[in-house]
Parts: C-alpha cells; sequence; structure tokens
C-alpha cells in the first residue's frame, strides 16, 4: 500500500516557501515571546520599539494607524536632516546610493531615486498558485517590491460611519485601480464624539510632550446594557490612538457612576499607561477646543494636489530644455485634453493650485481635473508665461518647482529622462509618460516612475509592458498613480517630520491656552490639607474580560511566513468583525488585508496556525506566546469563531485496497465536495456534500489544478485529507460568493462585483441555497442518515470513469427508456417549476420519468432503479454545467487572443508605413 508525507515540507518544492520548523516551540502555533523572528531585509538592524499595548485583546482599534501607534510601529520623527532631499538628493555629494540600476527608453537610472519600469513583483503572504512556483528572491529586492491591492487601500478596521467597506467577492474580483487611503481614522473624533457628551483632557509630559486624551461613553445595546468607552489619545511625535474599552473590563460594577479622573485614570492605565496621569487636567469648556480638536485630527487628509506638467521633445532630456519649450505640440495638447478639463483662469472658482485667476500673471488658461472627490490643478509648463530673456524661466520654474509630483511627456525621439538634471527639494515623483502613433486613432503611452529612495513605494503596479490606448481605463489609472504618489510623498521621512512638528506646536497651543483648573481630588486631598494622612486608595484589580464581540480590531504579535520570499517575518495581526490585517514591524506598512467572510476555515499543525480564506488560500502564523502555553493561539481562534463564518479544519485518511477501486465523492475545482455516495469508503469516513477540502497530502488545493486532483486520487491507494466541514444549511464555506469564479483557473480578465451582481444564479449555486428536507422514516427508498449531510449521490472521484458515466447510459435501464425522455427529465431538473433540494425530493420521484419506471420495474428494481436514474441525471447536469464554464473561459480568452491579434496587425501596419518613408526618403537621397 503506497503512503504519503505528512509535513508539507515533504510534498511541496522549496520555492512555495515553508519555513523552517526547527525553532517551532512544541506548542502548535505558538513561539516564545523573547525569540528572534527571520525577518527579511533591513529591518534587522533596527531593535523593535518596546511600546506596546498592555491588553491588546481588551482594546478594540478602530483602523490600522491606531493599531501602529499601539504596537510603536512607524517612524518617530525626531528633526529634519540638513541633506538636500527630492531630486536635489540625487547631487548631493554625501549621498551614497547609486539607485538602483534600472532603466529603459523612456528613464534612465539615477542616484538616490528607484524606478518602476512595469516588471515589479508583488509581494504576497498567502500560498497559492501565484507564489507556488515563484522563485526565491533575495531580501534586498523586496524594496522595489508592490504590495497586494487589497492591502494598499486597507484603512478602518472598525465602520462607524457606514461606509461600505467592500464586495462578497475574493480579492481578486476587486478593482485593481484604488486610491491607497490616507488616515482615514481621522473622522472617528467626528462621528463619535462631536455629538455626543465626551470629555476632554489635555496635559504636558516631559518626556512625550504635548497630549491630548477624548473620552465617551457609548451604549452599544440597551437590553443587555452593554456599553464601551471610546478614547482618542494625541501625543506629539506618535501616530493618533483610537481604541474602544468594553465598560465590563473595568473594576467598577457596571452600572455605578464613577467620578470622572478615577474613570480615565483605569481607562488609560488600560489603553497607554506610559503616560502619566497626573500630567492631565480636563480643558476648559469651549466650541474653541472642539474645533481645534478636529482641525489637529484630520490634518492628514488631503483632497486637494498640484501637479507639474513639463513637454520634452525630440533629443531633449534636461530640465532647462523643457522649461524652454515655448509652444506647445499638437501631441502634447492632445495628451492634455485627454487628462483633464482645459478651464480659463481668470474668475476660476474651483481649487486654483496656486495660479493667478484675476490678472493672468500665471497665463491664460491651465489643465483642471476632478476625480473621486479629489481636485488636480496641472502647472503645465507651455501655458505658463514664458520670459525670452530668462533661460531658468523662473516664472515656470516657481510653480512645476515646488511640486512633489512631475509629469514629464515625452514626444518620439526624446531621450531617457534622468531626476539627476532636475535642481529642487520638492520634486520627490517623476511620471514619465511616452507618445506612440500621435494624433491618430492607434495611439498609445508608455508609462514609467521615478521616486525617491525616501517615498515609499505606491500603486497602482505599472503593468507589463506598460503600454495603454488613450481610453478611460488609462485615464483613471493615471490620476489614481498621481494621487497616491503625493500621498506617498507625504509619508516619506521629510514631510512626516514636517508634520508632526506642526502637529506638535498645535498641541502646545491647545494644552498652553485651553486647560481648565485643576479638580478638587476629594477625600484623599482633604485628608492630606486637614487630617495630615491621606485616605488609602483603592487596589485597581486586572481588566477583566468580555464576553462581548468587539468590532473593532484586537492584536495579536505573530510570525507570518512571505510565501514570495521565502521568509519569516514579524507582523502585528488585527483581527476586527469585519477585516484582519497584517502590519509589519517595525515599519507599519499593512502587508496583507482581507475581509472576515473570506475566512473559510483555519488549522492549527506544527509549523503554525494555517488560515485559509478566498479560494482556499493559505496563510501561516505563529503566535508569541509570554507565558509559553497556548493561551494566546487559544484566544486567536476563540475570536476567528466569533468573527468569521469559518469552522476548524479536520484530518481524514482514506485508504482503499485498489487504485480501481472507487473514493465514494467527486469535488470541484475548489475542493468542495458535491456528491458523496452512501456507505461508501468517503461516507464512513465522515466526508458529506458540501465539505470542502483545503490540504490533499499535505498539499495545499489552492495550489493544484482539477486535472491535478484528479490524477491524485486516481494513483493513490491512501489519500490524507484536510477537511472543512459545510455551514450549518448544508453549504460549503466560500469566501467568495461566485461558485464559479474564474480566479480559481488564474483567468485575468474576471467580472467586477457589479456585473457579478447582475449574472443569473447557476444551477450549483442554487442547490446549495435550498432548505433541508428530511426523508419519510417510514419510507422504504428512506435513508436511515440522521441528517440531512449525510444523504449525498453516489459518485467516484475517478477522472476516467468521470467522463464514462457523464456521457453513457447505464445498460441495465428498462429498453421502455428512451433517451429522449432522460433529455426531457435533466431539462426539467435544469429549469424547474419551483425550488429543488440538493437530496431527491418527492416531486423529482414522482416526475413521469420515475411513474414509468415505477409501473414497469419490478418492486425489487425500482429503489435501485430510482437512485440510479436520479444520480445519472444529477451526473449528466454537472458535466453540462462544467463544460459551460469551460466554453465561458474559452471565450475570453479567445477575445484576448482577438485583442492581440488587432494589436499585432496595428504594429504591423505601422511597421510597414515606417518602411515605405524610409524608402521614399532613401530614392530621394
Amino acid at each position: 500500500m503506497k503512503s504519503f508525507g505528512n509535513t508539507a515540507a515533504d510534498v511541496l518544492p522549496p520555492s512555495a516557501g515553508i519555513p523552517n520548523t526547527s525553532a517551532v516551540s512544541s506548542s502548535s502555533g505558538v513561539i516564545s515571546a523573547d525569540q528572534p523572528s527571520s525577518t527579511n531585509s533591513d529591518n534587522d538592524t533596527e531593535p523593535f520599539n518596546e511600546w506596546r499595548p498592555p491588553f491588546p485583546r481588551l482594546t478594540a482599534y478602530q483602523d490600522c494607524l491606531s493599531l501602529a501607534g499601539a504596537w510603536g510601529l512607524g517612524m518617530h520623527p525626531n528633526g529634519l536632516d540638513d541633506k538636500p532631499t527630492g531630486a536635489s538628493q540625487a547631487q548631493s555629494p554625501s549621498e551614497d546610493d547609486s539607485g538602483d540600476g534600472k532603466c529603459n527608453e523612456l528613464l534612465a537610472s539615477c542616484p538616490a531615486f528607484r524606478n518602476e519600469l512595469g516588471w515589479e513583483p508583488t509581494r504576497r503572504f498567502a500560498l497559492s498558485r501565484h507564489t507556488f512556483d515563484m522563485a526565491q528572491t533575495d531580501a534586498h529586492e523586496c524594496e522595489t517590491w508592490m504590495r497586494e491591492h487589497s492591502a494598499t487601500e486597507a484603512g478602518i478596521l472598525e465602520d462607524v460611519s457606514n461606509v461600505y467597506l467592500g464586495g462578497r467577492l475574493c480579492a481578486a474580483r476587486q478593482p485593481k485601480t484604488v486610491i491607497e487611503p490616507q488616515d482615514i481614522g481621522s473622522y472617528y473624533y467626528r462621528h463619535c464624539f462631536i455629538s455626543k457628551n465626551h470629555i476632554e483632557y489635555l496635559g504636558m509630559d516631559e518626556i512625550l510632550g504635548p497630549i491630548s486624551v477624548s473620552m465617551v461613553r457609548e451604549i452599544v445595546d440597551r437590553k443587555e446594557s452593554y456599553s464601551i468607552y471610546r478614547m482618542i489619545v494625541r501625543i506629539s511625535d506618535q501616530k493618533t490612538i483610537r481604541v474602544a474599552v468594553p465598560e465590563e473590563a473595568l473594576s467598577t460594577p457596571e452600572g455605578t457612576d464613577r467620578a470622572t479622573r478615577p474613570l480615565m485614570r483605569e481607562l488609560l492605565e488600560i489603553v497607554c499607561p506610559k503616560i502619566s496621569f497626573g500630567t492631565l487636567r480636563p480643558s476648559i469648556q469651549s466650541p474653541r477646543v472642539e474645533e481645534l480638536i478636529m482641525k489637529i485630527d484630520e490634518q492628514p487628509i488631503y483632497t486637494r494636489y498640484k501637479v507639474g506638467i513639463m513637454l520634452c521633445k525630440n533629443g531633449q532630456s534636461t530640465e532647462e530644455q523643457m522649461y524652454n519649450n515655448e509652444e506647445s505640440t499638437p501631441s502634447f495638447d492632445e495628451f492634455l485634453d485627454f487628462l483633464g478639463q482645459r478651464v480659463t483662469l481668470k474668475g476660476f472658482e474651483a481649487y486654483k493650485g496656486g495660479l493667478d485667476t484675476r490678472g493672468d500673471t500665471t497665463g491664460t488658461h491651465s489643465i483642471y481635473s476632478e476625480y473621486q472627490a479629489h481636485e488636480i490643478m496641472f502647472h503645465v509648463s507651455t501655458l505658463l508665461p514664458f520670459t525670452p530673456s530668462n533661460r531658468q524661466q523662473l516664472s515656470r520654474k516657481r510653480h512645476i518647482g515646488n511640486d512633489m509630483v512631475t509629469i514629464v511627456f515625452q514626444e518620439p525621439g526624446a531621450l531617457p529622462f534622468s531626476p539627476i538634471t532636475v535642481r529642487s527639494h520638492f520634486q520627490h515623483v517623476f511620471i514619465i509618460v511616452r507618445v506612440h502613433n500621435e494624433c491618430s486613432e492607434n495611439v498609445t503611452y508608455s508609462v514609467a516612475v521615478s521616486r525617491s529612495k525616501d517615498v515609499p513605494p505606491f500603486g497602482p503596479p505599472v503593468p507589463k509592458g506598460a503600454c495603454f490606448s488613450k481610453c478611460a481605463e488609462f485615464h483613471d489609472w493615471l490620476l489614481t498613480k498621481i494621487i497616491n504618489a503625493e500621498n506617498a510623498v507625504h509619508r516619506s521621512k521629510k514631510f512626516a517630520t514636517m508634520a508632526a512638528r506642526t502637529r506638535r506646536e498645535a498641541l502646545r497651543d491647545l494644552v498652553e491656552n485651553y486647560v481648565g483648573p485643576h479638580q478638587n481630588e476629594g477625600a484623599s486631598k482633604i485628608a492630606s490639607r486637614f487630617l495630615g494622612g491621606s485616605v488609602k486608595r483603592k487596589e485597581r484589580h486586572n481588566p477583566k474580560p468580555t464576553n462581548h464581540v468587539l468590532r473593532g480590531a484586537l492584536s495579536w504579535l505573530v510570525d507570518v511566513h512571505d510565501y514570495s520570499t521565502n521568509q519569516r517575518v514579524s507582523c502585528v495581526l488585527g483581527v476586527a468583525q469585519d477585516w484582519i490585517v497584517l502590519l509589519e514591524r517595525p515599519s507599519g506598512t499593512v502587508l496583507f488585508s482581507t475581509p472576515t467572510h473570506s475566512i473559510i476555515g483555519w488549522a492549527s499543525s506544527d509549523t503554525g496556525l494555517k488560515l485559509y480564506y478566498d479560494h482556499g488560500d493559505q496563510l501561516l502564523l505563529r503566535c508569541y506566546s509570554e507565558t509559553c502555553t497556548d493561551s494566546e493561539l487559544n484566544e486567536l481562534i476563540r475570536r476567528l469563531e466569533n468573527v468569521t463564518k469559518g469552522d476548524e479544519a479536520k484530518e481524514v485518511v482514506l485508504r482503499r485496497l485498489k487504485t480501481t477501486d472507487h473514493w465514494g465523492f467527486h469535488v470541484q475545482d475548489e475542493g468542495v465536495v458535491t456528491d458523496v455516495e452512501m456507505y461508501q469508503l468517503a461516507w464512513k469516513a465522515g466526508i458529506r456534500q458540501g465539505s470542502r477540502i483545503v490540504e490533499m497530502d499535505s498539499m495545499p488545493i489552492s495550489t493544484l489544478s482539477f486535472d491535478k486532483i484528479c490524477d491524485q486520487l486516481a494513483v493513490s491507494e491512501c489519500v490524507r485529507l484536510l477537511m472543512i466541514s459545510p455551514s450549518s444549511d448544508g453549504s460549503p464555506r466560500r469566501g467568495c460568493e461566485d461558485p464559479n469564479c474564474p480566479a480559481v483557473k488564474g483567468i485575468e480578465q474576471m467580472l467586477t462585483p457589479d456585473a457579478f451582481a447582475k449574472q443569473p444564479i447557476t444551477r450549483y449555486h442554487e442547490m446549495f441555497r435550498q432548505k433541508k428536507l428530511e426523508y419519510p422514516t417510514n419510507s422504504a427508498s428512506s435513508s436511515p442518515a440522521s441528517s440531512f449531510d449525510e444523504r449525498t449521490f453516489s459518485f467516484t472521484a475517478n477522472k476516467k470513469s468521470l467522463e464514462q458515466r457523464a456521457n453513457n447510459i447505464p445498460n441495465n435501464r428498462p429498453s421502455t427508456l428512451s433517451s429522449a425522455s432522460v433529455h426531457d427529465n435533466m431539462c426539467t431538473l435544469l429549469n424547474p417549476p419551483k425550488c429543488l433540494n440538493r437530496a431527491q425530493s418527492d416531486e423529482q420521484l414522482r416526475s413521469p420519468l420515475m411513474d414509468e419506471l415505477n409501473r414497469k420495474a419490478p418492486l425489487s428494481a425500482r429503489e435501485s432503479t430510482n437512485e440510479r436514474e436520479s444520480s445519472e441525471l444529477v451526473r449528466i447536469q454537472t458535466h453540462l454545467e462544467r463544460t459551460v464554464q469551460e466554453k465561458r473561459a474559452l471565450e475570453m480568452l479567445a477575445q484576448q487572443l482577438r485583442k492581440q491579434l488587432i494589436q499585432e496587425r496595428q504594429a504591423h501596419d505601422n511597421t510597414k508605413r515606417e518602411m515605405e518613408r524610409l524608402k521614399k526618403l532613401y530614392e530621394k537621397k
């Protein structure tokens, strides 16, 4: 009998990213808190900050930045450096960075800059088909990698403003062109504090500087008398912490009246004990205080942008040459009209971007665009005033040179651009756009991006080939790239330090001018003054665990395996009611994000906790434990049970005597069990219809195609399966609502969520939506099974027998039964007059076909004939559905090939015309 390995390392190649388990403690999925993590890259030399929350399972964080601030993640500005920044940094004598060496015909390599040319890989943390065959990459190359779009748009973890947070489809079906969020949690004060009775405390700490704390009590459930305390902790050089603490965690019994100061003191000891409460005093009661606090909180929100555009003609590459292009060109005008709206500056009332709208001193016209509630004013070099006697064109440079993002429009024949030719401390990102086939129907644009090394990578990524046609897709992509570029510049060290300094001064002004008088401390102060002693303070008890599910993110310190780099990365895991995120230590960057509805299950093993989501993609993580026990892991699993619809996976071992024997079940592409033969091998092992296979012989199903699954089952005599049980209604657990999602087969062009909502429900999807129906126990044909899940159809997972039995009719059927009657009955099943159950309902048993069989077949053969016919119809139906899916996939592939053929023909015609032109020039010479 053939046996199979029990560990992933026995099956998967090294490129699949299975971590080294030698350093794992004996407790599954748990690491000692003092054990160093073998993180990748440049962060190993930096010690992790000791700033961390004392009770991470009692404080629910509202957004990703609050979670990062609570764990001390992210940059802590400590003053501005004197060295040049932006484009001028490339010319700095002290700069020893030679660039990344990446270049093409649009862009040259430049010191202190990083180029994005369109071949940058995406950093993925989950094991799937994307990362299974990925070659191992050096850690230092991660600097130019892009993040998944689901991670870049992660922001709010607890929705308090009724904002739509995403669809029910997998991450591959979500739009890739997304504006990366800023500190959207800044609206927390506006939404949860302004309209309610809240308390403000201000103070000046000797170490932390000016501090502001806001607190409000919110009743979540009046029937259960469940309340929470929302808090905002603002420290000058730290990220703002926005949390919610359950009232039942406090030492005072619920419902009792408490003094403000003891309540605030206890809340701060739970949320941020590093703050000395003795330095805090209540603020004065004034609307001005709320106004100033709101301005401080919403300071990082930007909705208006000014962007420079320079024209680079044939043979040009330097800043001076581009500034001295006095007139525009037809191709440049075509691009400007495509990019935005040409507006007259005089009397213009929208965002001006520093241009004169009264006296035309900065030109008469400009380009303006509005995109998703953002305003962009473009500073176009050819539309700004031209001074013939000034070679530097200062009237143009004083606008474009002070923009953070600059577009360089290259005409055919332009030389590769390098930021080293530009002298500016503000220009940090250059987006190079080169036109091809200008002023024609076949006009296209190539794109490349160069950013200062201090600016973090931003999306949407430049696609492979980086060539766009003039369409709405390119328009949205380019404007999104511009907005994300400027937001990324604000996160660079220089601008983050400037923003922190502005925030510190605003908090200092608030503390110095709006703090109230010191309150009477009650009995302790009276005893100290008159009795010469003090009242003994009540000892504070540890916070009590809550029995309610907090909507914000509870946090764990974990080690996560990065399958794209084959490295272990130390992260902070946040599990909210709606989202699950991973924040890298110590940068605080969101590396992974998925909604909780995408979680289908989890499994605890020697390598760690495996989290399965979407189409079975696998996330491998391990919890740090200060007590060297499984308490951290158990709390994490309990949290997953409360906020997700997933279930713990269980192992099933199947053995058969010979390979010709049937396993007795049928699986779909994603490992969903659609049929189980009753009383056979799979049924006896506990496999039921609607179960989901996530691993087969330690091989994740998400890395296998349907053909590989069938081939493995066909040749194996022993199969070790990791199964996730179906939902309570018998339907399989799904991370994507579309049971025929093209992402399973790796198809790139997929339906959007809006298009998916308009699609008719497939027969397979409808089968799993029906309610349960019990067979009569006194029926001769009834099943002795005790639950709906145990009544399933006969099926085999053998691929060859599957095809034969789907296309052939059994020979032992009555001779009076023709193929036409089978076809008619199959059509009736596919288009039923009313809902049908997955198990054979009474309507099916009383169909004309069954009545005819019951009349002419002997009583002893009726049961077996009925079962065979019903099973055969379902098999044929499943085969037809699979054929329809393959047909759709082939149609989409044919459509892609047609588009490629059209592009090739256009390129051929262009080459032919160019050859004819060169031939004419040669003949003239």
